[in-house]
């Protein structure tokens, strides 16, 4: 809310002209009813009071009022409010995240139930539940600070070693926050747009507010705190565990909030008009606008919420498709997330395209694509097909589009890409075509085994081994050990290393 409240401002702020001159003529017919004040130069206010008959009006509204409020409401929305941006239709809407936990010895007290160890865990399971489908990193640190799992947009993954951390794994004790906030900066450092830094701890160093800040670079820091944190620390905002979801509410709403300005300044997103929200209101102050009563108005917004309710009851549409159009109804879908729903009642194809792509339903979407004219049609088409590995077709999309547009960064971005997968692609077949890899009928004459070998083959691991992208996955499916083993083994590894001064 904070956020929004700061984002907030007006697309077209010179309507806003028109409210005074909207006071002035309601405040001087409001004068002009007055009898008292048409009245009081001319009779004795003693008499005057005695001669005054007010109508019994009942419980009516006064039409001055409606009209009144209906037009300020209507100027209002015509200034365009607006506190949040309107993403390209093709850029991800998933904001990346890294997450550090602190395990160092403190976490095991049981001030917070069951300890705050098993707390902290426990929200961060409730934030990727809640994030799904977003790519989400772990960092562990104590006196030392390492990465668990670099970014991944599958919780299975980093749930195993979330449960196995704990402060004997670490390999020195302490509340290294900077060291962490620099390890999930790295992590960070490939995306193109700035990401959010989580720190989930119970104590922060009071001083080291600059030192984190630093250390997290371009990226927002924010921190979700088991205790108290001390009022000094302004490294970011600090939201304090709460025994609901709250908290996991806010700390989602924010990094979303700072993900989309990030892009909102990379990619050149627009502002969203949020000036329809007051259609609502002003519609029922129309249906108020009578010159007695409200008696008529108040029953047709009866008869219309009964008609409401059996459209629900009976699952049909017909009652929406008597008020919006099939493209109003998928842009409801749209706005909600439900792009599957939305592809299907999107009548334009440039946006049923666009709601198909973001479902995943690529096969949809390059064909809902191809029915557009222009050279975002094309463009789409390409990204569409270069989804469905449809490679040749994707380059033509983009060579008709570089034809009309030869400096259009975007095509030639995804050309590039397009053409090194086709050409990848290419390269494996013609590779498999030489190495012919259809195994021999004959089977070995014997099997021998060397009687001198006694143990297995002996591989030195060095810490870029277990600091790569994906070495944790591929370790687990080869090495048969627990994830505490190994995380354990890594960690003394990554701390060896970085005392002896090599690469951390």
């Amino acid at each position: 809310m904070r956020d929004a409240l700061l984002s907030f401002h007006l697309l077209r702020p010179l309507w806003l002209l028109a409210l005074p001159p909207i006071v002035s003529v309601f405040a001087i017919l409001l004068r002009r009813r007055n009898v008292r004040a048409q009245w009081g130069g001319v009779i004795a206010p003693h008499l005057l009071g005695h001669l005054i008959v007010s109508p019994d009006n009942g419980r009516s509204v006064d039409p001055l009022y409606l009209v009144a409020a209906g037009m300020v409401l209507g100027v209002v929305a015509l200034s365009g409010p607006t506190w949040r941006r309107e993403l390209p239709p093709f850029v991800e809407d998933k904001a990346p995240l890294m997450i550090a936990l602190a395990v160092g010895s403190s976490m095991n007290r049981t001030d917070v139930a069951p300890s705050r160890l098993e707390r902290a865990k426990q929200k961060i399971r409730d934030l990727l539940a809640a994030r799904a489908g977003a790519r989400t990193g772990l960092v562990a640190y104590a006196g030392t600070a390492h990465l668990v799992m670099p970014l991944t947009d599958d919780r299975a993954v980093i749930e195993p070693f979330l449960a196995a951390l704990s402060p004997t794994l670490m390999p020195s004790d302490g509340d290294n926050v900077p060291g962490a906030v620099r390890v999930a900066s790295q992590a960070l450092a490939d995306e193109p747009v700035a990401g959010t830094i989580l720190l989930v701890a119970d104590a922060v160093d009071k001083n080291g507010s600059a030192a984190s800040v630093e250390a997290a670079g371009r990226n927002t820091l924010a921190a979700l705190a088991l205790t108290p944190f001390p009022p000094t620390w302004k490294a970011g905002e600090v939201v304090s565990v709460s025994v609901d979801g709250a908290d996991i509410q806010r700390l989602e709403r924010r990094i979303e909030t700072h993900f989309q300005a990030a892009q909102g300044d990379t990619f050149g997103a627009r502002w969203r008009d949020e000036g329809f929200w007051l259609l609502a209101p002003l519609a029922l102050l129309t249906l108020l606008w009578f010159r007695k009563g409200t008696t008529v108005a108040w029953a047709t917004i009866l008869v219309v919420a009964l008609q409401v309710g059996q459209a629900r009851a009976e699952g049909s549409s017909r009652f929406l498709n008597l008020w919006l159009t099939p493209d109003q109804q998928g842009r409801l879908a749209f706005d909600r997330g439900d792009y599957a729903a939305a592809a299907k009642l999107f009548a334009d194809p440039m946006w049923r395209g666009i709601a198909a792509y973001r479902a995943y339903d690529f096969l949809a979407a390059a064909e809902a694509f191809a029915g557009v004219d222009g050279l975002d049609g094309k463009f789409a088409l390409g990204n569409a097909q270069a989804q469905n590995h449809a490679f040749e077709k994707a380059l033509k999309a983009y060579d008709e589009v570089l034809a009309a547009q030869p400096g259009n960064v975007p095509a030639k971005t995804n050309q590039a890409i397009v053409q090194a997968a086709l050409d990848a692609r290419e390269a494996k077949r013609r590779k498999q075509e030489q190495d012919d890899p259809t195994p021999p009928d004959e089977k070995a004459d014997e099997t021998r085994v060397d009687p001198d070998q006694k143990g297995g083959k002996t591989i030195k691991v060095t810490a870029e081994d277990v600091t790569t992208p994906g070495a944790a996955e591929a370790w687990m499916r080869q090495v048969q050990t627990t994830p505490a083993d190994f995380l354990k083994r890594k960690f003394a590894i990554q701390a060896g290393t970085s005392q002896t001064g090599s690469r951390p």
